[in-house]
């Protein structure tokens, strides 16, 4: 059953995409309002998922999930706080580590196999789950590049260096976290 907290949340984060898009329509900026269009589906589309009970996607996942989307897409690139906060990138790359983390942990509870009693193989197992999505994540900002003709790698080689670098951190923070929490 959906708690009234998540039905509060999805009401409010459902507002900021439709006034975003109305911003933009407004202001006959077609880019933005299509990104934040974009974005509202793929929010959609992660609320059918949570919905149906998929078993990875818990609440907390849920609401860090939606949020990095907003602050993703539609914050960061439409809003352009990309450009206007600094180290805003890394930021995101950082909160990555943690959610990538916790992707690779609640895969690992879906499985149920035993694989508590091999602490250092859970380790190994979230560490390269996190690094994985974050090498995709920086193919996919090359690829918007070269074949879109964005700019979402502004820094080159220094930018995704350091966005894996921000990734490594917030996932070895995450980690940690699941050390302790359970006494991996």
């Amino acid at each position: 059953m959906i708690s009234k907290k998540i039905n509060y949340f999805n009401i409010i984060i459902y507002s900021v995409y439709i006034i975003s898009i109305g911003y933009f329509l407004f202001s006959k900026d077609y880019t933005n309002s299509s990104l934040c269009t974009i974005a509202f589906i793929i929010n959609l589309i992660l609320r059918w998922i949570y919905y149906k009970n998929f078993i990875i996607l818990d609440n907390s996942l849920y609401i860090v999930g939606s949020l990095f989307i907003l602050f993703c897409l539609v914050f960061g690139s439409s809003f352009k706080f990309y450009d206007s906060i600094k180290h805003y990138d890394d930021f995101l790359h950082f909160w990555s580590g943690f959610i990538t983390v916790k992707i690779g942990f609640n895969i690992i509870k879906a499985l149920e196999v035993n694989l508590f009693n091999k602490s250092l193989l859970v380790v190994i197992l979230l560490f390269f789950f996190a690094m994985g999505f974050a090498s995709i994540c920086e193919i996919i900002e090359y690829s918007l590049d070269t074949f879109f003709k964005m700019n979402t790698q502004k820094g080159g080689l220094t930018d995704t260096i350091q966005d894996m670098i921000d990734a490594l951190f917030g996932s070895i923070l995450m980690i940690i976290y699941y050390i302790k929490k359970y006494n991996i």
